[in-house]
C-alpha cells in the first residue's frame, strides 16, 4: 500500500530534523555492552515462555522454532512447524502459538507444552498475523487486513469474538487491568478494547503520519507507541485518552519492549540501535548498538534482553534489570506480556470467515541525506524486512 510516498516522506524529513537534533545527546554504548546467541536461519519470531525457554522462529520455507533453554547461547531443541513462522506468542501454561502458512493459507500452529512439532492447526484469513497471549492464556490474533482483532479463550475451540480496529492494525499490547491498545498504523492511532468488550471505548489519535507500529504496556499500565516516520515514542499515561508526550528515539523505530522493571527499549531499524527509556522517563538514556536491522525482541528469565536482527540475521542480548515475573511476551516479547481478556463471551458476534478451522487453539550523528532517502524507503516498503539468499540478489519482502 503506497500512499504518496514523496510528499510524506519529505515531511518526515523535516521533523526527523529535530528528533535527530534532540537525541544528538544520547550516547551511544559499545558493541562490548552487548552479548549474542547463537543465531539459524533467518531468525524473525521471539518470545519467552513461563519457564524461560526463549523461542525464536526461522522465517524459511522449511519451517522451525528454535529453542533456548535458560542460560543457553546456542538452541538445544528444534519445533518443527508449517512454513515461513513469523510471529510467536506462549500461554502461561507454556503452550506455543506459531503464525505460519501452508501455501497460500495462513495458519496459526499450536504447540503443546515441551512438544517438537505443531499438532493443532488453525486456519486465518490470509496475510501476515501478529498473536499475543493474555496471563490467562487468551489468544490475540490481529488481523490486519481485516482492521479487527480476534480473541480466542484459553480451552476454547472458537472464537470467542472478533473486534473492529483502525485501518491496518498491524501490534498489540494488554495493560495489566486487561485493557488491550492496537496500533492502527494507517490511521496513526491505537484502538482502546476495555477488558472483555466485544467493541472498542474510543481511540487515541497518535498521529496521521506517524505510522505507528510496535506497542507495549508497561506494568505501571502506561503504554508505549513506536512511531516509524516522525522517529519518536508516543507515551499514553494510564487510562489516558490522549498522547501525553513524545521521546525522541533513533530512525524509524519499529518495535517497542516493556520489561518487567518497567525499562522501555525500542529497536530503530534504520540506524541499527536499540534506544533503552527508564521507567517513567521523560527521554532515552542511552542507545546501544545493535545488529544489520534490529526488530523484535524478548526478555529472558534472567533479565536480559533478546534483539532479532533481520537483516545480519543474528541475536543481540543487552543486559537488562531484575527480570522479577516476566511476563508472557506479546511483542515477541515485546513484544511483553499481554494480560486478560476478561473472559466475558456476552453474545458479541464472531467474524467465522476469519477462523475457516475453530481449532482449541538501535541513531545519534546521521545525516539528513539518509534519514530522507530512508524514510522513503521505510514508506514504500512498509512493514517489510531485506533477506538475501546464496544465488539472490537481496530482495524486500514483508515482515
Amino acid at each position: 500500500m503506497i500512499h504518496q510516498p514523496l510528499r510524506r516522506a519529505a515531511g518526515a524529513v523535516s521533523s526527523a530534523g529535530m528528533a535527530l537534533l534532540a537525541t544528538a545527546a544520547l550516547v551511544l554504548a559499545s558493541a562490548a555492552d552487548s552479548k549474542a546467541l547463537d543465531a539459524v536461519g533467518q531468525p524473525l519470531g521471539i518470545a519467552t515462555g513461563p519457564d524461560g525457554t526463549l523461542y525464536v522462529s526461522d522465517d524459511a520455507y522449511a519451517g522451525a522454532v528454535n529453542a533456548y533453554a535458560p542460560g543457553e547461547t546456542a538452541p538445544s531443541r528444534t519445533i518443527k512447524t508449517g512454513r515461513g513462522p513469523t510471529s510467536l506468542a506462549v500461554t502461561p501454561d507454556g503452550t506455543l502459538y506459531v503464525a505460519q502458512s501452508e501455501g497460500a493459507q495462513s495458519q496459526i500452529g499450536v504447540v503443546a507444552p515441551g512438544a517438537g512439532e505443531v499438532s493443532l492447526v488453525m486456519k486465518v484469513s490470509y496475510g501476515t498475523h501478529w498473536l499475543a497471549v493474555g496471563p490467562e492464556g487468551s489468544l490475540y490474533v490481529v488481523n490486519p487486513d481485516e482492521d479487527s482483532v480476534s480473541v480466542v479463550k484459553a480451552g476454547d475451540a472458537w472464537v470467542q469474538r472478533t473486534i473492529q480496529a483502525g485501518p491496518d492494525p498491524v501490534r498489540l499490547a494488554v495493560a495489566k487491568d486487561g485493557t488491550a491498545y492496537a496500533a492502527n498504523e494507517l490511521a496513526g492511532t491505537v484502538t482502546v478494547i476495555p477488558a472483555g468488550a466485544p467493541w472498542p471505548s474510543h481511540t487515541i489519535d497518535v498521529g496521521a503520519k506517524a505510522h505507528p507500529h510496535g506497542i507495549a504496556a508497561a506494568p505501571d499500565g502506561t503504554v508505549y507507541v513506536a512511531n516509524i516516520m516522525t522517529n519518536d515514542v508516543a507515551v499514553i499515561e494510564p487510562g489516558g485518552t490522549t498522547v501525553a508526550r513524545r521521546i525522541p528515539v533513533g530512525q524509524a523505530p519499529q518495535e517497542v519492549l516493556a520489561a518487567a522493571d518497567g525499562t522501555v527499549y525500542v529497536t530503530n531499524s534504520l540506524d541499527d540501535t536499540v534506544s533503552v527509556i527508564p521507567a517513567g522517563a521523560a527521554s532515552a538514556t542511552r542507545t546501544v548498538a545493535a545488529g544489520d536491522d534490529p526488530g523484535r525482541m524478548a526478555q529472558r528469565g534472567d533479565g536480559s534482553v533478546v534483539v532479532v536482527n533481520r537483516h545480519s540475521r543474528s541475536l543481540t542480548v543487552l543486559d537488562g534489570g531484575p527480570a522479577g515475573a516476566v511476563a508472557v511476551p506479546a511483542i515477541g516479547g515485546e513484544e511483553p506480556a499481554p494480560p486478560a481478556d476478561g473472559g466475558a463471551s456476552n453474545g458479541a458476534a464472531i467474524a467465522q470467515a476469519s477462523f475457516d478451522v475453530p481449532v482449541a487453539a538501535v541513531a545519534a550523528g546521521a545525516g539528513l541525506g539518509l534519514l530522507a532517502s530512508a524514510a522513503i524507503l521505510v514508506l514504500v516498503l512498509r512493514r517489510r524486512r531485506k533477506i538475501s539468499g546464496a544465488d539472490a540478489a537481496e530482495v524486500w519482502a514483508l515482515d
